[in-house]
């Protein structure tokens, strides 16, 4: 196969401002290097919108998944070490390491964590609300999810598992996670910007807002605190400190000649071991695997891909490289909006001579009509139960009242004359709007991932005492406290 060695800059640069003018985003970064060299490394818009604050190639954004990669990374610098195997089990490297089912609980490996293809529920609710929550909490709790599909069957993201994977490093060395990715990882391959998460940005000035966004607003919000997931979602990086990480990607794990992981680790971060099977248009062309903290695919001209991210609040981010060409690239965005994949795409298609597709605009197209649909079925199913005329069986300040469940954690609903409103750990809030008799509609009034997560019905269920004594709600159920009643 012939492809291009290099690549018309401003040709790049065209596309990827008039995909940020379409798709209303404040602020890009990009890091591009091609034949050990980088092509570019530069920011465009702004850190927030509407103010004069420009991104350049130090800018700090979210890389979001692409953190997992340098999970497994760490990990194989300790296996190059002889202080353990891809292949242990983690139940012997994390002593308190349970879950709801035996078979993970027992069987479980480093790979297994790190492939996605433990198979345990994603249980995002466990997460995202509860900034507050340690990775010792979090590790505890996990005793609590169940299988969503039989052990090593198939394919499906578990942030809890990448951070299980993580928590190896301080359970071998005594060094937290953080500190073993900042000295072993950054310092040698001279990312200079990089900190591991949201809780270390503090004295740092040259970083994005995030910003959310709605069918005609982009608007600015805090940044998630994920420190406590930080092996799955928490590391922040510039274009430049990316461009430092595809070199080390495509030279195969050295930096100037020295070997950082060897050639060995590599290979095994870099094979399949579940298919992924999801729609990914332009990255994926016939199949995406998962191997470890990274996809695998193969791109419209055959070209094997190796690639991750994703988004948190505010925030999407994506990298990828092709060893075949030379080739790899890194795009960061301060908005909800998936142009890093679909860019990446087009990038990678330039470089290959495949035929034109203009990924962005076809790709994100179709996203924004699926989501305006799925939304419209929600509100179509809330209207379809509504009946003002059923009333609920208790007077509003019932409802009121603590509801835990020992996963999600405790959710307080608050209640005035006229309405109810919830929070769920210390981050999700929102409302319950009236459906009939004890069955209301729940709706996040917080960030994406909790209106994406907490958007539905919500059932108060009485006991045989008439007391209002629990919420069914995303499909667990709350038990109401009712020590204060």
């Amino acid at each position: 196969m012939s492809a291009v060695k290099s690549l018309n800059v401003e040709q790049i640069e065209n596309y990827l401002l008039d995909a940020m003018e379409k798709w209303n985003v404040p602020g890009l970064s990009i890091a591009i290097v091609k034949n050990g060299e980088t092509v570019l490394a530069k920011g465009y818009g702004t850190r927030e919108i509407d103010k004069n604050l420009p991104v350049d190639e130090h800018t700090l954004f979210s890389i979001s998944g692409t953190t997992a990669s340098f999970t497994a990374s760490a990990l194989a610098l300790l296996i190059s070490e002889g202080k353990m195997n891809w292949s242990d089990r983690l139940l012997d490297l994390l002593p308190n390491f349970r879950t709801g089912n035996d078979l993970v609980t027992n069987h479980a490996t480093v790979i297994d964590a790190l492939a996605n293809r433990t198979c345990l529920a994603g249980e995002l609710l466990s997460l995202f609300p509860h900034p507050d929550l340690s990775r010792t909490d979090i590790l505890g709790r996990m005793k609590y999810i169940e299988s969503a599909n039989d052990f090593r069957s198939c394919w499906g993201i578990n942030f809890h598992m990448t951070m299980a994977a993580g928590e190896i490093i301080p359970s071998l060395t005594g060094s937290s996670w953080d500190d073993f990715v900042s000295d072993r990882l950054f310092v040698p391959l001279g990312m200079t910007d990089s900190v591991t998460g949201p809780h270390l940005l503090s004295s740092i000035t040259n970083v994005v807002t995030p910003h959310d966004r709605d069918a005609l607003t982009v608007t600015p919000i805090p940044h998630p605190q994920t420190a406590n997931i930080g092996p799955a979602v928490s590391i922040y990086s510039s274009a430049a400190d990316m461009a430092r990480w595809l070199k080390f990607q495509l030279s195969g794990g050295k930096v100037v000649g020295k070997i950082i992981i060897p050639e060995s680790e590599i290979e095994m971060m870099r094979s399949s071991y579940v298919p992924a099977n999801f729609s990914f248009p332009g990255i994926s062309k016939n199949f995406i695997d998962q191997g470890l903290g990274l996809f695998i695919s193969d791109n419209s001209m055959g070209y094997k891909v190796y690639s991750n991210g994703g988004d948190i609040d505010g925030m999407e981010a994506y990298h990828a490289f092709v060893p075949e060409l030379d080739l790899g690239i890194a795009i960061m965005v301060n908005s909800i909006i998936a142009v890093p994949q679909p860019l990446i795409a087009w990038i990678i298609d330039r470089y290959s001579e495949a035929p034109y597709e203009d990924w962005v605009n076809t790709t994100l197209t179709a996203s924004v009509e699926h989501s305006k649909l799925a939304l419209s079925k929600v509100e179509d199913f809330r209207q379809l139960i509504t009946d003002q005329s059923k009333k609920p069986s208790h007077d509003l300040n019932c409802y009121a009242g603590i509801y835990r469940h020992t996963l999600l954690g405790d959710l307080t609903v608050q209640a005035t004359s006229e309405a109810l409103s919830f929070k769920l750990g210390t981050d999700y809030k929102g409302d319950f709007f009236h459906a009939n008799h004890n069955t209301f509609f729940i709706k996040a009034t917080t960030h994406r991932y909790s209106r994406m997560l907490l958007n539905g019905p919500a059932q108060f269920r009485i006991d045989h005492r008439g007391r209002v004594d629990s919420l069914l709600v995303a499909g667990k159920e709350f038990q109401k406290n009712h020590a204060e009643e």
